[in-house]
């Protein structure tokens, strides 16, 4: 068997991390078999995109694995963090894992991370921190690494890691999902009406270099007399990259909003419900939104929506 090389990102290895990213991720949070240039437009051509922070593992003339090393948003979301790394990906060709390739990767990726400043690693992109693979891991966003590849959670336990964080992935298939029916959704619907619109977060740096690229709606709840301001707001986006590996047209939902003065009274369970009315009557078959766990009363609101818990993301972070 030829050694194993661990070295940085090259030219000509777009094709075989692609075949990798198509062979080597077995759970429903990724985007599979996708082309060179999907994985070319949600990982390479970011301008923070550093060739150091793409670490592969070559045997002979193929790849058998890599890591893919970036940094967190800072505060203002202006630019990037680099007191704080985040394994984005790691992945090893089936064929070759338990050959400590995943360790001698993430070996690289500790030393990558701390040589450029990083005091804290993360494993498991996650909001604002979460750099590349929008789009094609975790669903309507990246979540941390899925507890549907349960081979992760012991390798990163085993090599320093601590769970940091989970969130909630949940979905509503539109088909096969009645929809909740009490009074106060009934007033609050006779009350309000959606209006549709460009989201354009033009002033969010971190918002626009990784969420531009995709067609980005917003629904807003107002009410009807349009005399008063929104009530509620969520983003949507067609999740294409999933169309085949899920057979479904489905739909991610980001950043639910509830003016305050709102909240705890059904608007946002109201304008989850009405949005899925709205995109069914569009063919959209499945609606997926996330939550962290530990706020319980979204959780509540999501599944009070008709939303049903199919996965759960989990954040890791190691002390450098």
């Amino acid at each position: 068997m030829a050694d194993v090389q661990i070295r940085t990102f090259r030219n000509f290895d777009p094709p075989e991390l692609v075949r990798l990213w198509n062979s080597a991720h077995q759970s429903r949070g990724v985007a599979a078999p996708i082309s060179a240039d999907i994985f070319d437009s949600t990982v390479l051509a970011h301008l923070y995109f550093d060739p150091a922070g793409m670490i592969v593992a070559q045997q002979g003339q193929n790849l058998v694995g890599f890591v893919h090393v970036g940094f967190c948003s800072n505060e203002t979301r202006t630019a990037l963090d680099h007191t704080q790394a985040v394994i984005c990906a790691i992945v090893v060709d089936p064929q070759h894992q338990h050959e400590d390739i995943g360790t001698q990767l993430l070996s690289a990726a500790r030393d990558y991370a701390q040589t450029s400043g990083a005091t804290i690693l993360f494993a498991g992109p996650s909001p604002n921190r979460d750099p590349f693979y929008s789009g094609i891991y975790g669903g309507s966003r990246p979540s941390g690494f899925l507890a549907s590849q349960p081979s992760l959670d012991g390798f990163l336990l085993q090599n320093g890691f601590e769970a940091f964080e989970r969130h909630g992935i949940f979905q509503k298939d539109l088909q096969n999902t009645r929809e909740p029916i009490n009074f106060r959704l009934s007033t609050i619907r006779r009350k309000t009406e959606l209006r549709l619109i460009e989201d354009e977060q033009t002033d969010d740096w971190w918002w626009n270099v990784r969420r531009a690229r995709f067609d980005m709606l917003r629904f807003e709840m107002l009410p009807k007399n349009q005399l008063e301001p929104i009530v509620a707001a969520i983003t949507v986006y067609g999740l294409d990259f999933y169309i085949s590996s899920w057979n479904h047209r489905a739909v991610g939902m980001l950043d639910l909003f509830v003016m305050e003065d709102h909240r705890r009274k059904g608007y946002g369970q109201a304008l989850l419900v009405e949005v899925g009315r709205r995109l069914k009557d569009e063919m959209i078959t499945l609606l997926e939104i996330h939550a962290p766990l530990e706020n319980e009363a979204m959780v509540k609101l999501i599944e009070g929506a008709g939303f049903t818990q199919i996965d759960t993301g989990i954040v890791y972070r190691q002390k450098l």
